[in-house]
């Protein structure tokens, strides 16, 4: 499949980008910027195709989507800022992004006959009540100027297209971009003690695991409305915070508060983002893994790409771990250093291994890639003697 995947520039895009690739599937992700300007991960989304693209100009959105022609579109792009879009100054800016930009893509799809993947937001809904929200409940009533956009966005493509999976989200995290845990170890790393709102209650959505379930959707033909996060049951934002905490190895003290004691912020939040997710297995997709493991799965990535996991002078791996919650299950991703002349890396490399916390006994595996033209050498050096040199053959 050729798919097209917006908003690559942010924490669900660049997933969803590495697991089409990951799959074989043909992808070209875009975002407003001129170059891709994710974290640069080394992942395959930092080299895949890309274009620019501003969603709200109409007659680019239809030229640029046209020319790639894909079978499916993965829409991630949005307005996420949720307090700045209470601002009057922005308001309109919100609404072009989140609910005209969708209308672009939406009326694109119709004329090639395409199907599309629209995320959207528990903020649709009005956030009362302890009840989960079902994936086909219309009960419509936004809190903010956020959930207002995104509602129309939902509209925009469910009038219009009947292939389509419209997914609902909530309290999202991943590794391309700021969000609630890199906010939090951050506070309490300087603090001894925080206080975090515990009447709100959802579950958080990983977009590593996210991304899994919008491409086995977008294989599929089963469209509709859906609600994903997480398993591992409802909580708090103070609930979360503490489980942060205690797998981050922190002793911060986290104190509950309401979100009254807290204060207002502009934007009204919801205290009810529980959202029924029965739908998925009824349609035969596999649930997301428990928000505990992904957390854990997340921070231990975090940490290795904060630190860049320099494991030699040319090589770098990143190393996922319980893949699809399957315990020992690992996917190693080494850096493809390259330019013009072709491409290298270190496929395996002992101590690289070492480090990643894994005890396989081998020495090293190189593989490169030259261009016509190119004539690449290998340097041989060894310990000797002050009388002698080295010698290279």
């Amino acid at each position: 499949m050729r798919i097209f995947v917006t908003g690559v520039g942010g924490q669900l895009g660049h997933d969803v980008m590495n697991e089409l690739l990951r799959r074989g599937h043909e992808g070209v992700g875009s975002d407003i910027q001129e170059i891709y300007s994710g974290v640069d991960d080394s992942s395959n989304v930092t080299k895949a195709p890309y274009v620019s693209l501003d969603i709200t100009d109409k007659e680019a959105v239809e030229k640029t989507i046209t020319e790639i022609h894909p079978d499916a579109v993965i829409h991630c792009a949005a307005w996420t800022a949720v307090d700045l879009a209470e601002d009057e100054d922005k308001q309109e800016k919100v609404r072009a992004i989140n609910a005209w930009g969708t209308q672009n893509i939406a009326e694109v799809c119709k004329k090639l006959d395409c199907k599309i993947t629209y995320i959207s937001t528990d903020y649709v809904f009005n956030g009362q009540g302890t009840e989960p929200w079902k994936p086909d409940c219309k009960d419509y009533k936004p809190l903010n100027m956020y959930g207002q956009t995104k509602l129309e966005g939902e509209l925009a493509v469910s009038e219009k297209l009947e292939k389509y999976f419209i997914v609902r989200i909530a309290w999202v995290f991943g590794l391309n971009g700021n969000n609630f845990i890199k906010t939090m170890l951050k506070v309490g790393k300087n603090h001894d003690t925080v206080r975090v709102v515990n009447d709100q209650i959802g579950t958080p959505t990983y977009t590593y695991d996210l991304a899994r379930l919008l491409i086995d959707m977008s294989e599929s033909e089963k469209y509709g409305y859906y609600h994903a996060t997480n398993e591992g049951g409802y909580i708090s934002w103070y609930d979360f915070t503490k489980e942060i905490y205690r797998q981050a190895g922190y002793t911060t003290e986290v104190l509950p508060i309401t979100t009254a004691e807290y204060g207002l912020s502009k934007a009204a939040r919801p205290f009810n983002s529980r959202l029924e997710k029965s739908k998925l297995v009824e349609a035969g997709f596999k649930p997301l893994p428990t928000w505990q493991d992904a957390l854990s799965r997340y921070l231990q990535r975090n940490k290795r790409i904060e630190t860049k996991w320099e494991l030699s002078v040319m090589g770098q791996i990143t190393v996922e771990e319980n893949v699809g919650g399957i315990e020992g299950l690992c996917v190693i991703t080494p850096a493809v250093h390259g330019d013009a002349r072709g491409y290298f890396m270190e496929t395996y490399n002992e101590n690289d291994m070492k480090e990643a916390g894994i005890g396989i006994k081998f020495v090293q595996d190189n593989q490169s890639m030259s261009t016509k033209g190119v004539l690449r050498g290998l340097l041989f050096s060894e310990t000797v003697s002050t009388d002698k040199a080295g010698s290279c053959d």
